[in-house]
């Protein structure tokens, strides 16, 4: 069987990259082939990264010049243009060979080679045999666990953290943004305030009302604003949930500026 440099379509090292079907893609409301992909999530974090955007506002110099050079403007497109544009970044390299039938000896691969073997097919052989002897081959190389690529072996210049969970990317992504929105109405209200004399205090959310709108599992049930004394636990547990979901998204907003998303721990 030969050995071939590949031509194939590009490599992961998860199966959960993006997939966009074959309808018209919104980035207000993207499917949910593309909202399961972490690869989604390293586009949208590093959007709020503020040293970024002051690469970008700079024209793509500073600290982050190397990985603009790369990324380039991520608010003028939507995910689906530049993930086309950039995927090649995120994959893994490509592999030299490819299972074709070799025709010259230059087609073999090396006889010590760790990427591929050359098998000898005598076509006497039922097809019953043939299969056998190849499945007994196979399971003598290739570890019965293995699925290609993977995020601990990745060799991918960017690549994933060897953990992570969409569900706490939604979360954490929506209590920010909804926590950042609500400080900017604050900031607006006070100034108002400051000039009316009027309270600003009702500009102000509480987390565990930014818990609600963010529609963490917790929050199932509770309605928001409503603070009495059966519901002072939930509300206490949700103003918890709220903070940490919000330190854990500026981890991730700093991770997306890296070349590992999100980054290990020990970081």
């Amino acid at each position: 069987m030969q050995a071939k440099l590949a031509k194939s379509a590009l490599h992961f090292s998860t199966s959960s990259y993006p997939r966009f079907g074959r309808s018209a893609y919104s980035d207000q409301h993207p499917p949910e082939t593309v909202l399961a992909s972490p690869y989604y999530w390293w586009f949208k974090f590093l959007q709020l990264n503020e040293d970024y955007l002051t690469c970008h506002k700079s024209g793509g110099g500073g600290a982050m010049a190397d990985l603009y050079a790369d990324f380039g403007d991520i608010w003028a497109t939507d995910f689906k243009i530049w993930w086309n544009a950039h995927s090649v970044l995120f994959a893994e390299p490509r592999s030299e060979y490819s299972m074709v039938v070799a025709n010259t000896p230059g087609e073999l691969a090396p006889f010590n080679s760790t990427q591929a073997i050359n098998v000898v097919v005598p076509l006497t052989w039922t097809r019953k045999g043939l299969k056998k002897r190849f499945a007994y081959i196979v399971d003598q190389r290739v570890d019965a666990g293995s699925r290609g690529p993977n995020t601990e072996l990745s060799q991918a210049k960017y690549r994933l953290g060897t953990r992570w969970n969409i569900g706490a990317f939604q979360a954490a992504y929506s209590v920010f943004k909804l926590r950042q929105a609500n400080m900017e109405r604050g900031a607006a209200g006070s100034s108002r305030a400051q000039h009316s004399g009027a309270e600003s205090q009702k500009y102000r959310v509480a987390w565990a009302d930014i818990a609600i709108r963010a529609r963490l599992n917790a929050a199932e049930g509770v309605a928001e604003g409503r603070i009495r004394s059966d519901t002072v636990d939930q509300r206490r547990t949700l103003t918890i949930l709220a903070t940490r979901h919000y330190q854990r998204a500026q981890v991730l907003i700093a991770d997306a500026a890296s070349n590992q998303f999100p980054a290990p721990a020990s970081k």
